[in-house]
């Protein structure tokens, strides 16, 4: 998106907090962290005991760097109390009676579901955090947005439905259709908005141009689509925002912060063709982001790991919990938008768990991901890591392409280049076979688009003696 052509009203939903200071957030973040810190140690049998077997106590925060000195919780820990103290585990700082909502994780990381419990207050403030980010892109009472995450006890489409409607905005839940009644309906509506993931989106883009659809034909009233869940590349963003002919959004949240935490503003993902940068809810929540081995803060520009404390979920805070995933903390700016702060890189966000290690190598899924999807007559793909039986370990990609005219000859000069560019950029090589149209998932949410075998395929490897 090209910042000349953004228009130069902004919007907020919370104007107050959203434009507040540096020094004025600080100051918010000491006394709403106080307040989490002593409410987690007197009312939750859980964070009591964690904090009196590290030997800290509330009284001991006294600025906010002190917040180093409490101990880290993770998911593991989440689950295992509730698993030992069902439903909800320890953690509940309010009365049941006062639980208004009920969310759990989607467990795609295989390590089991949190249960997470909220307040009114807490749903407000998830709500209002989510309503930030149709303001500031623009949106206006009365517009039309396609939801197209589920709606369930995850918090995602939960938080989007409910965003929108204190927003103002009319959203249009669309998961319980399939994908070409989902686009009929869109067209039905002329939908000004639409919410969905990197992977459904390229999904519902190339069944529209399969069906012959003009998408700017189609979908005149588009003021953005905004995307979350997974990361994505500049070239795909760019070429979305030129088919859509609309600006590309991301946000991100999670289930465990109950809100969400990073937006885009009216500027969008890829403004003047490169990442943007996220504006943070810092007003509802303190997270460091800290170096995963070390435990101490990032400096600008280095990944890091967000460490979560909510002070916005009074029924069941959560106070150091490690999110593993992986984010790039940019420098505090002054936006054209009018919001300042510290800011995180867009489109970049993914999960530690997520890395693959390959042949000794660090490999990220979405360094893949930008590979294979910069070739435009490549529609999905899948990745395998195995070990063949004589001990050989092997990374499969099984490529499928779009349903255009492509002869054999194209498509082998195709994943030839695939081939170059997947070992220039993770420094592995990869072996690429095609499969048939429509043999590969196609995801509507979270994608997870690799497999790792290699545990099973070390018992069968033959070993010979000689």
């Amino acid at each position: 998106m090209d910042r000349r052509k953004v228009p130069k009203t902004n919007r907020y939903f919370l104007k107050k907090l959203e434009t507040m200071s540096l020094d004025e957030v600080k100051k918010l973040q000491f006394e709403k962290t106080k307040e989490t810190l002593e409410r987690a140690y007197y009312q939750s049998k859980f964070y009591r005991e964690m904090f009196d077997r590290a030997r800290v106590t509330p009284d001991k925060f006294k600025k906010l760097e002190d917040i180093s000195r409490f101990p880290f919780i993770d998911k593991q820990d989440l689950v295992r109390d509730q698993e030992e103290n069902p439903p909800f585990g320890t953690r509940l700082c309010v009365p049941p009676g006062k639980i208004r909502r009920i969310n759990i994780t989607s467990g795609t990381s295989g390590m089991g579901q949190e249960v997470h419990c909220h307040d009114e207050k807490a749903i407000w403030a998830a709500n209002a955090s989510t309503a930030s980010h149709f303001a500031a892109i623009g949106l206006k009472k009365g517009d039309i947005s396609a939801v197209l995450y589920p709606l369930a006890t995850m918090t995602g489409g939960m938080l989007s439905y409910e965003g929108l409607r204190i927003f103002g905005a009319t959203p249009l839940p669309l998961a319980v259709f399939n994908t070409n009644q989902r686009i009929d309906m869109m067209r039905r509506f002329k939908v000004h908005h639409i919410l969905t993931t990197p992977a459904y989106l390229t999904r519902i883009t190339t069944i529209c141009l399969e069906r012959g659809l003009d998408l700017k034909k189609e979908f005149p009233r588009l003021k953005g689509i905004t995307l979350s869940t997974e990361p994505f590349s500049v070239s795909w963003a760019l070429k979305m925002e030129e088919m859509w002919e609309t600006t590309i959004h991301d946000i991100y949240g999670s289930t465990q912060l109950n809100l969400n935490y990073a937006i885009t503003c009216k500027y969008g993902a890829v403004p003047d063709g490169e990442f943007g940068s996220y504006h943070l809810a810092d007003h509802f929540a303190l997270v460091e982001v800290l170096d995963k081995e070390t435990n101490k803060p990032v400096k600008y520009g280095e990944w890091g790991e967000p460490v979560i404390t909510t002070f916005s979920r009074e029924a069941m805070p959560l106070i150091r919990f490690r999110s593993n995933d992986r984010v790039r903390l940019l420098p505090p700016k002054t936006c054209g938008c009018g919001r300042v702060g510290a800011t995180w890189e867009v489109g970049t966000i993914s999960r530690y768990d997520d890395m693959i290690k390959i042949k000794a190598t660090n490999v990220w899924p979405q360094t893949v991901d930008e590979a294979v999807f910069s070739f435009d007559e490549i529609e999905e793909y899948s990745g395998r890591v195995f070990i063949t039986n004589s001990g050989q370990e092997v990374a499969l990609l099984n490529i499928e392409f779009k349903k255009i005219p492509l002869d054999q000859d194209k498509k082998s000069a195709i994943l030839s280049r695939l081939a170059d560019k997947i070992k220039e950029m993770t420094h592995v090589s990869m072996k690429l076979e095609e499969v048939p149209h429509g043999t590969l998932p196609r995801f509507e949410y979270k994608a997870r688009r690799w497999t790792d075998e290699r545990v099973e395929g070390l018992e069968r490897v033959k070993y010979v003696e000689k």
